[in-house]
């Protein structure tokens, strides 16, 4: 009975999904996922980036929720063929410097996948993560999104992996395309990590891109969860503008500082 009901939400979430809301609901659905082949420049991803990424649920709170707030992100890195050695090389650049614009109470973990999917490192401070992340090798291969998913939930839900109590729960996917190795099971395995309250971000690179249809749909929300970049030099050049936690601040801060009415009551649940 239980595995039935857990096959129905699923169903639910798969074939119920909406991802048009007022007067989009008039345009086709081609339409509408080819809106997302569009690149914003890099300072409005970088914004974007900053605000849901790294600020956390944009949503009125009192000051004793944030208080206790951290993150268990697992980072997921696209390893196939269709991803050069340069370009992989300065994907983890990027991820190394995202890491490192982190707090120290976040910890993270990392995937890697292209005909197989492995877990590269368990849960770690964001200091260990960083050197971990530059000693991943690209493999090549096909494209297994469903095995990397699946393993990111064995992750959270196994304490072998180091994941957290009372931790919010993050999955970052930075990948070039679609599945195509067991497509048919790459959606229900993001919708199912939803369903256990796990936010997935992704981050798609390239020019045009098959397969945007399936990578909005892994995003928890077609709109602070969906990014485009064109090249991983890109994404080095978005991370670089969003601030870390020094007290430096870089170009984000000295042109869209806190607005007004945006006192601490109203900031983010949280941050990276």
């Amino acid at each position: 009975m239980a595995q039935l009901a857990r096959f129905a939400l699923l169903l639910i979430a798969y074939w119920g999904l909406d991802t048009s809301c007022g007067s989009e609901k008039d345009i086709s659905e081609e339409d509408y996922y080819k809106r997302f082949q569009n690149i914003p420049p890099a300072a409005e991803t970088a914004k974007k980036l900053y605000k849901n990424f790294f600020g956390g649920e944009a949503r009125k709170i009192q000051k004793r929720q944030i208080l206790g707030n951290f993150f268990d992100v697992i980072v997921v890195v696209d390893s196939s063929s269709s991803v050069s050695s340069g370009e992989f090389v300065k994907g983890l650049r990027a991820l190394r410097d995202l890491v490192g614009k982190s707090r120290n109470d976040t910890v993270y973990a990392a995937v890697t996948y292209a005909t197989h999917a492995k877990i590269e490192f368990n849960f770690a401070s964001r200091f260990i993560a960083d050197e971990k992340i530059g000693a991943i090798r690209r493999t090549g291969g096909k494209t297994n999104t469903q095995a990397a998913l699946k393993l990111c939930k064995r992750m959270y839900v196994e304490a072998q992996y180091g994941a957290r109590q009372g931790s919010f729960h993050r999955i970052l996917i930075v990948t070039d395309g679609q599945s195509n190795i067991k497509r048919n099971e790459t959606i229900p395995s993001a919708f199912e990590l939803k369903l256990m309250g796990i936010e997935i971000f992704v981050i798609a690179v390239g020019e045009y891109l098959e397969g945007i249809k399936e990578l909005v749909q892994m995003a928890s929300s077609s709109d602070a969860h969906m990014y485009r970049v064109l090249n991983m030099s890109g994404l080095v050049q978005i991370i670089k503008l969003i601030p870390d936690q020094t007290g430096k601040k870089t170009w984000i801060e000295e042109n869209f500082g806190q607005s007004e009415g945006d006192d601490e009551e109203s900031r983010p649940l949280g941050r990276l």
